[in-house]
C-alpha cells in the first residue's frame, strides 16, 4: 500500500491542494478568518540524473545458474553463453585461496535474505569460511541504467557482490581477485572497449588503473565498434555503497589463468580478464564490501533506491511554523536529502542535509523532518534533491486574502 501511495505521488504532475491556513482563535473560542490565502503545487520531479532514477520493469532479462564454490554462469534470456566461468579468489596474509579448496562452506545457493521492507530478492548467496574469515558471495538480479528519459530500467544485470568479516582477534590483510574467462555469445576471444577512457578504440593485452581505470567495460561479440554484434559490459562502479575493484588487466586465458598476477597479453583465440581489489588489513570484527556487475547493459549503483515522496504541514501565514517531512520507500545506504528554500522562507530545525536512516526490522519507510516559516508573501518553490539523482518541489503561493 505504501509504495502504490508513493509511486501515485511521484507521477502526478501539477496536482493543485488548497490549504486553509489557520489563524489565532477569537477571544470565544472560534477561529477567525484567515489573513492569508495558500496555494500548493507539486511540480514536476526533477530527474538530476536518469541513470540513478526511473521505475523498474519488472521482466527478467537474463538469466543465472549457481555452480556452487562462488562459480557463476550467466546467459542471455535465450541462453546464449556470456562467459564461460569466473573464479573468485583472496589473498589472506599474502597466501592465495580459493573457495572449495580448505576451508568450509556454511551456506552454499542458499536463498538470498529479504531486503529492506521484507522486499523479495531474485538470485543466491554462498558463505565460506577460511582462515578465520567469514567470506559471503550474493549474486541478485539487478537493474540496469536507463536508455532515456522516462524509459524503465531494465533487469538485466547481476550485481555479484562480497563481503569479508574477520571474525578473529588478530588483524588480518585480505586482497580479492576476480578471473572471467570471457566469452560473448560466439566469440571465446572477444576484445573490449572502454567509451569513457578510451573512446573510438579496441582493447586488447593491456593493464587499466588509475586514471584510465573505467567506470564500466565492454566485451564484444565483434571486434568492430560500428557493427560489434552483441555487447555485455562489465560495470566496476556500483556505488558507494561498495569498494570498487582498483586494476583490470585484459589478457589471454593462457596467461596465467590460475595464478594471482595476470600477464597482459593478446587475447589471440582465447580472451580472458582479472580484476583487483587491493590487500588491506582488516582488524578483528571489521569487515569490507566489494562488488561488481556483469550482463547486458551497465548497472546502476546499489543504493540508486531511495525514492521518496515529500508533504507540508502546518500555518503558512507568515511568522507562523510549517513542516516538511520526506518520506523514503526503501532507502539506499549512505543516502541524504537536501533542503533547499528560497529567500521569502526560513529553516528552523533539522540540518539542510540530512541522512536517511536505514530501515529497521518492522519499518516499511524512514522519514526526514524539517522545520520553518514564512518570512513574507509571494510565491516561494520549496525542493528536496535526493543523492540518489532526484529533486521534487513544491510552490507555495501565499496571498493576502480578499
Amino acid at each position: 500500500m505504501l509504495m502504490n501511495h508513493f509511486i501515485a505521488n511521484v507521477i502526478r504532475f501539477s496536482a493543485v491542494v488548497f490549504l486553509a491556513v489557520l489563524a489565532s482563535q477569537s477571544n470565544a473560542g472560534e477561529p477567525a478568518k484567515s489573513k492569508f490565502a495558500v496555494k500548493i503545487q507539486d511540480e514536476k520531479t526533477l530527474v538530476v540524473d536518469m541513470e540513478h532514477s526511473g521505475a523498474i520493469d519488472p521482466m527478467q532479462r537474463i538469466n543465472f545458474q549457481p555452480q556452487g564454490s562462488f562459480y557463476a554462469s550467466i546467459t542471455t534470456m535465450n541462453k546464449q553463453m556470456l562467459h564461460l566461468s569466473h573464479f573468485p579468489q583472496f589473498q589472506i596474509n599474502g597466501r592465495t585461496v580459493q573457495p572449495g579448496f580448505g576451508g568450509r562452506f556454511e551456506a552454499m545457493n542458499a536463498q538470498l535474505p529479504n531486503g529492506p521492507g521484507n522486499k523479495k530478492r531474485t538470485g543466491y548467496m554462498n558463505v565460506w569460511l577460511s582462515d578465520g574469515l567469514r567470506i559471503t558471495q550474493s549474486v541478485e538480479l539487478h537493474p540496469s541504467r536507463a536508455k532515456g528519459p522516462g524509459q524503465k530500467r531494465l533487469l538485466n544485470t547481476m550485481l555479484i557482490a562480497y563481503t569479508v568479516e574477520n571474525t578473529t582477534k588478530e588483524a588480518q590483510t585480505v586482497a580479492v581477485r576476480v578471473c572471467m574467462d570471457t566469452y560473448v555469445v560466439t566469440n571465446d576471444g572477444c576484445l573490449f572497449a572502454s567509451p569513457v577512457t578510451h573512446p573510438g578504440k579496441i582493447l586488447d593485452g593491456i593493464v587499466l588503473k588509475d586514471k584510465t581505470l573505467p567506470p564500466y567495460l565492454q566485451m564484444l561479440q565483434v571486434p568492430n565498434l560500428q557493427n560489434p554484434g552483441y555487447v555485455s559490459h562489465l560495470t566496476l562502479n556500483v556505488g558507494g555503497r561498495y569498494e570498487k575493484a582498483d586494476k583490470l588487466v585484459l589478457s589471454s586465458l593462457r596467461a596465467g589463468f590460475g595464478n594471482w598476477e595476470m600477464n597482459a597479453i593478446p587475447a589471440g583465440f582465447d580472451s580472458a580478464i582479472s580484476f583487483y581489489w587491493p590487500s588491506k588489513e582488516l582488524k578483528p570484527g571489521a569487515k569490507r564490501d566489494m562488488a561488481y556487475a556483469y550482463g547486458e547493459d551497465i548497472a546502476v549503483p546499489a543504493e540508486s533506491e531511495g525514492r521518496f515522496q515529500f508533504d507540508l504541514g502546518g500555518s503558512f501565514e507568515p511568522g507562523k511554523i510549517f513542516t516538511i517531512s520526506a518520506t523514503v520507500a526503501d532507502p539506499g545506504l549512505g543516502q541524504t536529502l537536501t533542503l533547499e528554500l528560497p529567500k521569502g522562507m526560513e529553516r528552523l530545525e533539522g540540518k539542510e542535509v540530512q541522512p536517511v536512516a536505514p530501515l529497521g526490522e518492522t519499518q516499511d519507510y524512514s522519514t526526514v523532518l524539517w522545520k520553518a516559516r514564512v518570512l513574507e508573501p509571494g510565491q516561494h518553490a520549496i525542493r528536496i534533491r535526493s543523492s540518489s539523482g532526484v529533486a521534487q518541489t513544491k510552490v507555495v503561493t501565499v496571498t493576502a486574502a480578499k
